[in-house]
């Protein structure tokens, strides 16, 4: 038989024949067959927090040890966890700063060892940070409210405590809500480094269009 010879349904058998022997070899799904079935889900990403169940391990009010800084409340609130503490006044804006990303540092050192208000319903962290110093009018505050920074709790248990940079800690914030105009200045004193500025570009665009105070 001459290939002119041939009728079309001869050339679409021989297609598909040899389509056939190819898939074979290749370990490949065989055609106009179905592909085998859907594709295998894409295996989920590893979280880079470890699971926990809650009232587990000690409080997070004696898990921050470091002097000068004191966590005073811990709060679980749905899938948030809410915590009031309080750093000392070096008397300079943007080494008090600093101290809010040791403060920072130290809480997510806390939340990798383990403590009880965590779990894994906690998505987010949020900070209350205050100091001693004096108020507007000059009188002596034992607690004075400098700003609320929030986080998300993988980004902390993803952090290096020991490794970690005190403006990338801080540059890891999602937002900031200042309590007064003084703690507003301090932040943007410290933004106005170089280095704190481009290690922390999210929190000091925050920081440089935050309203109100």
């Amino acid at each position: 038989m001459k290939p002119s010879d041939l009728k079309w349904w001869h050339w679409t058998l021989a297609t598909i024949a040899i389509a056939v022997v190819v898939r074979l070899a290749t370990g490949g799904p065989l055609p106009f067959l179905g592909a085998g079935g859907p594709a295998p889900a894409a295996p989920p990403a590893a979280s880079p927090r470890p699971h926990r169940a809650p009232n587990q391990g000690p409080s997070m009010l004696n898990a921050v040890t470091v002097p000068d800084i004191v966590v005073e409340r811990a709060l679980p609130e749905l899938n948030r966890l809410t915590i009031e503490a309080s750093v000392a006044n070096p008397g300079k804006p943007v080494a008090l700063v600093d101290q809010s990303g040791v403060l920072i540092r130290e809480i997510a050192r806390a939340l990798q060892a383990g403590v009880s208000e965590d779990s894994d319903a906690v998505a987010l962290v949020r900070v209350l940070v205050a100091t001693k110093g004096k108020d507007r009018t000059g009188k002596e505050q034992a607690h004075l409210p400098l700003y609320a920074l929030d986080f998300n709790a993988a980004d902390l248990f993803a952090l290096k405590p020991d490794q970690a940079r005190l403006a990338a800690i801080l540059g890891l914030a999602t937002n900031i809500v200042f309590n007064g105009a003084d703690a507003h200045d301090a932040a943007r004193q410290w933004c106005a480094v170089a280095d704190n500025q481009a290690a922390a570009k999210r929190l000091c665009g925050i920081v440089a269009t935050a309203k109100g105070v």
